[in-house]
């Protein structure tokens, strides 16, 4: 029989930072803020779109099913973070929006995510995370070809990104300059 050291294996290395990563950010904003990490991803990808977007767009830039997605959306439009609102192009389709609650607190979360993120990477050179981001993309884009998991218009502008110098996701503070690459 052949032996696996599982436990070294890069999809395990990558599977127990991914668990660990999202497990705190989870806690400290459940304590911190009531809300869970995958409702903050929500509230995030909705700052960075201005004009709203459909259900179906956030589950795509998210790559989640539409069935996980709804009670996301529920929980955060009955806490007052979002509202949906029809599109004005297509009854059928409800854009869903932040509310004012939602704009006061994403400053503060990204803040924390900014802490936790600092936290992890330290002692790690901004050449070394550079690398193995890089490599992580390519590695994700290699299964997304090979396997034909998503062919999403979200993965073929990570593609085009890919051959660009940067290919950071930034998240701009609506009240500051700063800026922070998750």
């Amino acid at each position: 029989m052949i032996k696996y050291d599982f436990q070294n294996s890069i999809g395990f290395i990558i599977n127990r930072i991914g668990k660990s990563l999202i497990y705190v950010i989870d806690q400290e904003l459940r304590k911190n803020f009531g809300i869970t990490f995958g409702q903050w991803k929500v509230l995030i990808i909705l700052a960075n779109n201005a004009t709203g977007l459909t259900q179906k767009e956030i589950a795509d830039k998210l790559a989640l099913e539409g069935p996980t997605l709804i009670p996301i959306i529920d929980k955060l439009e009955k806490d007052a973070f979002v509202n949906r609102k029809i599109d004005p192009r297509d009854r059928r389709i409800n854009r869903i929006f932040l509310t004012e609650k939602a704009h006061g607190s994403l400053d503060d979360t990204i803040d924390r995510v900014s802490q936790i993120k600092k936290i992890c990477l330290g002692q790690i050179s901004e050449e070394d995370i550079s690398t193995t981001k890089k490599t992580l993309d390519q590695m994700w884009l290699n299964l997304q070809d090979k396997f034909n998991l998503n062919c999403s218009e979200e993965i073929k502008q990570k593609r085009e990104l890919m051959n660009q110098p940067t290919s950071n996701i930034i998240i701009e503070k609506r009240h500051t300059s700063a800026k922070t690459n998750l």
